[in-house]
């Protein structure tokens, strides 16, 4: 599965580590793109990790999916 996802607040590359480790870290994740300049991450996933988890654990990395 692909999931696009909007992220607010997202606006330091710096930052994208930390937000790209933590996603990869979550059970089903394949691949993560992370785009500052659009403020988005591109999630390939099996269908077992679906968009709520990765939505909580973007907001409990400290931002606002939408």
């Amino acid at each position: 599965m692909h999931s696009r996802i909007r992220i607010v607040g997202l606006n330091c590359p710096k930052c994208v580590v930390g937000l790209q480790a933590t996603l990869e870290a979550l059970p089903g994740v394949r691949q993560v793109a992370i785009h500052v300049e659009h403020g988005d991450v591109d999630v390939e996933h099996l269908q077992a990790c679906d968009r709520e988890r990765l939505f909580d654990a973007i907001e409990q990395a400290g931002y606002d999916a939408v």
